[in-house]
């Protein structure tokens, strides 16, 4: 995609704070895309220690070219996130 001249940025992101993480915690985030449109990918974000969950959080992602002007999404990119995320 960068290389040809498509790039990803984020549009907005914002996350929730629960609980604290402590040093060599060991952690998982659960990443899920919630929307692949022709305009922005939206994702989801849990992180977990064990059960317990620590942090939540939001982004949506644009494209855009190398000026920075938006640009539709890529066909190939939106076919792979439709077919691998129960996203809109």
């Amino acid at each position: 995609m960068e290389e040809g001249g498509l790039f990803l940025v984020v549009a907005k992101l914002d996350c929730r704070y629960r609980v604290p993480a402590r040093y060599d915690d060991l952690l998982t985030l659960r990443t899920t895309i919630t929307a692949a449109t022709e305009a922005k990918l939206e994702h989801e974000y849990e992180l977990r220690r064990d059960n317990t969950l620590l942090c939540t959080g939001h982004s949506t992602l644009a494209c855009v070219d190398r000026s920075g002007k938006l640009q539709r999404m890529p066909t190939e990119l939106l076919q792979m996130c439709r077919e691998t995320s129960p996203c809109r």
